[in-house]
């Protein structure tokens, strides 16, 4: 399949503040990408890229074809790769807010196992969670497998949006007039059969939401939806939308969570009729990136995709640059022509490639009015990344200039995630003043690889560790994701 890639171009040189491109900086062996400027002091001639995730071309990779699912598969859950059974795991929604479950060998083919879980007509079904029989579950959005859990009773946890209707009193949602709407928590040994835990652990969350296990802080963190103030934005949403935006709670036993906390939610930058819908996050190389569901809710729009944010605490985001989307609305005669919504994450690796789960539609979300929309029809792919490749840096043969902050590290290899096929990346190693050190330029060209080694050398960097290092890397006709020393 063919990338398109959109351009924002820095047709001039772009610097930090001195304060800030003077800092050194100690990274680790994590690989260092650009998705922020955090590490950069100095961009020339360098052109952002977003790196589309592309799509499996042979469309849907799990289609609704049960009759209790009603034309309608949709990825308000999660995929898993199960380490112990060797095994891919799927949690989906269907009609009506019923949870179901699906596995896979490969995670292409999958399979839809007969469960004695919810009995429809005397026919087993792959519903694990019947609508109606688990408190005032709305609609599921995560299943996590929790190994760390001392109980075996609750290694599976899901999450799923609670609304209780006809409710006043305190806890009265205040966007929702007459209705309690919260976090409900079902637990489970199998991931199969779930045991309702409570069905209002949290107030903070009023829709869908995304869950994972955050390893660096061991706590439980939820991305919920949460809903702005009329007063955002030069009272913007008095004129149009919901306001839909994400809060942020978290938790060290999956039953008591903190006050919500807003992460992201539109700005001036977007266009008129831009909310978010929802941001799926994860931990990656240092960074924590958020999947983030745009809706664009005008009478004539009613479509979502998903964009980039990155934040390095999990709690201060700010949206990649450009704001191209991640995974696109599919184009005409496409299975996913409107309506993307990713699942929890993190994505699963599988060798180089970072595989993320989602589901589109073929009809438009409310309040669209106009006639392109399509039958109500749901199903879930998966589109594709190489490992590191959310954004690449680029230049076209006149050439273009990238030039780090100073680095100090303790690794002795050099490595890029670069695209020089039919051009090349030159690194040279500088002191603080600019300057190169001694013979510390190599030149990368022909390759294309997430991990292309820089040789500089038998004992490479080995000389450099611990004192300040600036790297620059002149790319001519190539793109750079990222790098790494270790």
């Amino acid at each position: 399949m063919k990338l398109l890639f959109k351009l924002f171009i820095l047709s001039v040189a772009v610097s930090l503040p001195a304060s800030d491109s003077t800092k050194i900086i100690q990274i680790g062996s994590e690989e260092q990408l650009f998705l922020d400027d955090f590490i950069i002091a100095r961009l020339e001639n360098i052109t952002r890229c977003i790196n589309p995730a592309v799509k499996h071309p042979a469309g849907p990779v799990l289609k609704p074809d049960k009759e209790w699912e009603k034309n309608l598969a949709l990825l308000f859950g999660r995929v898993i790769f199960d380490d112990d059974e060797k095994l891919f795991k799927m949690w989906y929604y269907c009609d009506g807010g019923q949870l179901a479950y699906a596995t896979s060998k490969d995670g292409i083919n999958w399979e839809k196992p007969e469960l004695d879980v919810v009995i429809r007509e005397g026919q087993k079904t792959n519903l694990v969670i019947e609508h109606g029989s688990m408190g005032y579950l709305y609609e599921n959005f995560g299943v996590i497998n929790d190994k760390n859990d001392p109980d075996p009773a609750r290694r599976y946890k899901a999450c799923f949006v609670s609304i209780q209707h006809g409710y006043q009193g305190e806890n009265e949602d205040p966007f929702h007039k007459t209705q309690r709407r919260g976090l409900g928590v079902a637990v489970s040994p199998d991931g199969i059969h779930f045991t309702l835990e409570n069905d209002f652990a949290s107030d903070e969350i009023s829709d869908i939401s995304h869950v994972f296990w955050d390893r660096s802080i061991n706590k439980y963190v939820i991305y919920g939806r949460t809903r702005l103030t009329p007063d955002r934005l030069n009272n913007r949403w008095k004129k149009w939308g919901w306001g839909r935006a994400v809060t942020r709670i978290e938790s060290s036993d999956f039953r008591t969570w903190s006050q919500g906390e807003l992460v992201m939610a539109a700005d001036g930058d977007d266009p008129e009729g831009t909310e978010i819908y929802s941001m799926s996050v994860f931990p990656y190389q240092g960074f924590y990136i958020g999947c983030v569901q745009m809706f664009y809710g005008l009478e004539d729009q009613g479509n979502l995709n998903i964009q980039l944010a990155v934040s390095r605490d999990g709690q201060q985001f700010t949206r990649v640059q450009p704001r191209d989307p991640f995974i696109a609305e599919g184009s005409v005669g496409s299975w996913d022509r409107f309506n993307i919504a990713i699942g929890d994450l993190p994505p699963i690796e599988v060798n180089d490639e970072l595989w993320f789960y989602y589901s589109g539609r073929t009809y438009r979300h409310s309040p669209y009015k106009g006639k392109d929309s399509g039958p109500n029809s749901g199903a879930v792919s998966l589109a594709k990344i190489k490992r590191g490749r959310f954004l690449a840096l680029e230049a076209s043969f006149d050439g273009g200039r990238v030039i780090t902050k100073p680095l100090s590290f303790t690794g002795s290899n050099l490595f890029i995630n670069g695209y020089t096929n039919y051009g090349s990346i030159e690194v040279s190693l500088l002191d603080e003043s600019g300057k190169l050190i001694g013979s510390f330029q190599r030149s990368v060209s022909g390759e294309n690889s997430v991990e292309i080694p820089v040789r500089f050398g038998e004992t490479g960097l080995a000389d450099l560790a611990g004192r300040p290092v600036k790297i620059q890397f002149d790319i001519s006709n190539a793109r750079l994701y990222g790098f790494c020393i270790r």
